[in-house]
């Protein structure tokens, strides 16, 4: 939902109507701005409405989340066959070569190559990523940096997210595909509803104030498939790129619910019936998960943004 706010704790004027009393009715916009312990008033009533507001559309989520819960569970039921390759397990075998979920293989080379530059990025990551992430999260303590403890993905899943660059592309070599995995370091912020626009074009400011260049910020809250603003970074002098995602807590956890079934989607090549409704109903789910996510005010106003590409 979007509503108007007023610049520097202003409080716009139909907020003002009705405040005054019979004896005393409400006063001009002139006077209220004469006034500053009125106008502080005014603007903390506004924003305790506001706040009221987003409360109410919180309990609605918690609510209605253990219900798509077990939706989830029933499609994944329903669709056993699908979603088998979660519990395969990954190796490495004997010849250096690596098999994964789904039949994913990287030969002994393209593992070797992905351990390599794996470890690289994980060292850069806690070296020189990490204690900057840190310094802007101290910025702003009324949000928090959700999952922390997952801010460098797994070796496997980098592997699996390789391999299927490969196989899309034969042109691609194994360092090619490994550079296109711009989250193997990833971060997630989480705000609440009334502070989040202005928090996220805080902490974009505070992460370029770390010496970090933004590449890409996507705004995808008018999706019905995926609420939030994801964010790709680049540590200038190292070259590691990484993600930074910014959310509310009620789009974080839509995030995590749909987040099989989005990939699952992405997987789906087939084009006969049971692919078709499987794809249909993986998309509905993430539509009823999203509709109830609490949009916040303003949001629109996070432009998306994609660096030029230049020769340096």
């Amino acid at each position: 939902m979007a509503v108007d706010r007023g610049e520097d704790g202003d409080t716009p004027r139909r907020h003002l109507e009705g405040l005054g009393s019979p004896d005393q009715p409400a006063p001009t916009r002139p006077t209220v701005l004469a006034d500053p312990e009125r106008r502080a008033a005014e603007s903390r009533l506004y924003f305790a409405l506001v706040e009221r507001v987003f409360s109410i559309a919180r309990d609605t989520w918690s609510e209605a989340a253990p219900q798509l819960r077990t939706t989830w569970e029933s499609i994944k039921a329903k669709y056993e066959h699908s979603h088998s390759e979660e519990t395969e397990p990954t190796s490495q075998t004997e010849d250096g070569s690596w098999r994964g979920k789904g039949g994913r293989t990287l030969d002994a080379g393209q593992n070797a190559e992905i351990d390599r530059g794996y470890v690289r990025i994980c060292e850069v990551g806690e070296r020189a990523i990490v204690p900057r992430i840190v310094a802007v999260e101290a910025g702003d303590p009324t949000r928090t940096l959700a999952g922390f403890e997952h801010r460098i993905k797994g070796e496997g899943r980098v592997k699996e997210k390789v391999a299927d660059l490969l196989e899309a592309s034969s042109t691609l070599s194994a360092s090619d595909a490994f550079g296109a995995v711009v989250d193997v370091v990833r971060f997630t912020f989480a705000y609440r509803e009334t502070r989040y626009t202005q928090g996220v074009l805080a902490d974009v400011d505070r992460l370029k104030a770390e010496g970090f260049v933004l590449g890409r910020l996507k705004n995808t809250w008018q999706s019905d498939q995926y609420k939030g603003v994801n964010s790709q970074w680049l540590e200038p002098k190292s070259g590691v790129r990484f993600e930074v995602q910014f959310h509310t807590q009620a789009s974080l956890e839509g995030k995590e619910l749909t987040h099989k079934a989005y990939e699952r989607i992405r997987v789906i090549t087939e084009r006969t019936p049971a692919a078709e409704q499987e794809a249909a109903e993986l998309e509905a789910f993430q539509g009823k998960v999203n509709a109830i996510v609490p949009v916040p005010p303003d949001v629109s106003i996070i432009e998306d943004y994609r660096r030029e590409q230049r020769d340096d």
